[in-house]
């Protein structure tokens, strides 16, 4: 079984159209008929492609969680009202394919909303809720469902016990693969006993050393997956190398930052981490695809260049006909 080629949610704007336009027009036909176009774009390349994640991947939650007309408990949101608006946006369109859903992590919000002090009883209302967002998400044809947790292994204010894992991930069992997606490698061990966590994904683009970490035969044991992140996306860093290589500046033309991208993450680079992270995990190893989120791209194009190049080594590898 080969690999899944996804991507994880955040994507560029159209010139012209900011984060605060975004926040003022989410509820209008304009915002609905942006994601389809963009979701449309990915759709062509990526496999099981996650819905444009325009909006701030904290507020995109908590602003309904909070909100105390929708809640039936304190950050226990009603589930007519646990919507992703985007995932509406692709339903209107009656998209029939495969489709990616991430929600932000109830660690991360619970953090991000109280600090790293738990209250369980609140930590357990935030999962509840963000798992009827996701049941909101399952008349799609859903491949798999992600967990973004990046403070997790990384903030050492936040410190969860097992029992606080374990009210924070029961709510989401459902049929699907369920992602965790973790900024860092090094919390992994303590959610190999979370029996809803399907899959680890890591970022290894960037830092390809990240994947020992990982023990494969630990991996095996749990009967867990990995997504491994197979091209960079600090694309901070790319340009710069580009720039300092040809003496440019891609910041200021669109046609060089798809060169920049093209050249410094080809598919000839993208291919062999793809067979670097088979070789350590065989079937193990479920899905592919950037490091993270492309939202810092400077266009649009630039970051469908990213996901052309790993579409092109999937296919030279024959993962993908």
């Amino acid at each position: 079984m080969k690999a899944i080629f996804d991507d994880i949610g955040s994507f560029p704007l159209p010139g012209g159209i900011t984060r605060e336009w975004v926040s003022e027009n989410v509820s209008t036909k304009e915002y609905e008929e942006l994601i389809q176009r963009t979701f449309l774009l990915k759709a062509k390349v990526v496999q099981c492609p996650n819905y444009p994640q325009f909006q701030d991947m904290i507020e995109q939650f908590m602003s309904i969680i909070r909100n105390p007309e929708y809640q039936e408990d304190a950050y226990l949101v009603s589930r007519k009202h646990a919507v992703i608006r985007e995932v509406e946006a692709i339903k209107a369109m009656n998209y029939k394919s495969d489709i990616r859903v991430c929600i932000t992590g109830p660690f991360e919000l619970y953090y991000r909303e109280f600090g790293g002090v738990i209250y369980e009883d609140i930590l357990e209302n935030i999962a509840i809720s963000l798992s009827r967002f996701a049941t909101n998400a399952m008349s799609l044809n859903v491949c798999s469902l992600s967990i973004d947790e990046p403070s997790l292994g990384i903030n050492p204010e936040l410190q969860p016990s097992a029992e606080q894992l374990r009210l924070a991930y029961e709510p989401f069992s459902f049929d699907v693969d369920i992602q965790i997606h973790l900024h860092s490698p090094l919390y992994y061990t303590q959610l190999l006993e979370v029996e809803e966590i399907d899959v680890f994904g890591v970022e290894a683009a960037r830092d390809e050393k990240v994947l020992e970490f990982i023990d494969e035969e630990e991996l095996s044991s749990a009967g867990k997956r990995i997504r491994t992140g197979v091209a960079r996306s600090d694309i901070d860093s790319i340009i710069a190398e580009f720039n300092a290589k040809h003496n440019v500046n891609a910041w200021k033309d669109a046609e060089l930052s798809v060169k920049a991208v093209n050249e410094i993450e080809n598919v000839e680079i993208i291919k062999k981490r793809i067979e670097k992270a088979y070789d350590k995990f065989g079937d193990m190893l479920a899905y592919v695809g950037p490091d993270c989120g492309l939202f810092s791209f400077p266009t649009q194009e630039s970051a469908l260049k990213l996901l052309e190049n790993v579409r092109r080594a999937l296919e030279v590898l024959e993962w993908i006909t």
